[in-house]
């Protein structure tokens, strides 16, 4: 039986360290790309998905913003309402028991006249 020589050398060269480095540097860089990759996909889907709950929650918060505020606005404008009907309704038994603004204001007129012409008389 004769001997089978090794072809493969006993020893690492600088050449073959090199060669071996670089193949384990790409599998390596390969990895990384993959997992990064995998974790961009999976931080997209998770921002999708958390970007799709805010926009709901911002809608319904909107939805319920805006029917309390039409709710208090119905309730002002009814208020404004009844304060016309009691202004109106004071106004008028003012007048009837006073009489019209402008009659008061040409009372007042005739009274001013009046003094006048008895201070210019007493001089």
């Amino acid at each position: 039986m004769k001997k089978q020589k090794n072809t493969v050398p006993q020893y690492v060269t600088k050449e073959i360290l090199k060669k071996e480095l670089s193949k384990s540097e790409k599998r390596f860089d390969a990895k990384i790309d993959a997992s990064t990759q995998s974790m961009k996909d999976y931080t997209d889907s998770r921002f999708t998905h958390l970007d799709a709950k805010i926009d709901a929650s911002t809608q319904a918060m909107k939805d319920y913003t805006d029917s309390r505020t039409t709710q208090v606005q119905a309730s002002i404008q009814k208020l404004g309402e009844k304060l016309d009907t009691a202004v109106k309704g004071i106004v008028q038994m003012l007048e009837r028991s006073f009489g019209s603004h402008a009659k008061v204001d040409e009372r007042m007129e005739d009274h001013e006249l009046r003094i006048k012409k008895l201070e210019e008389q007493s001089v």
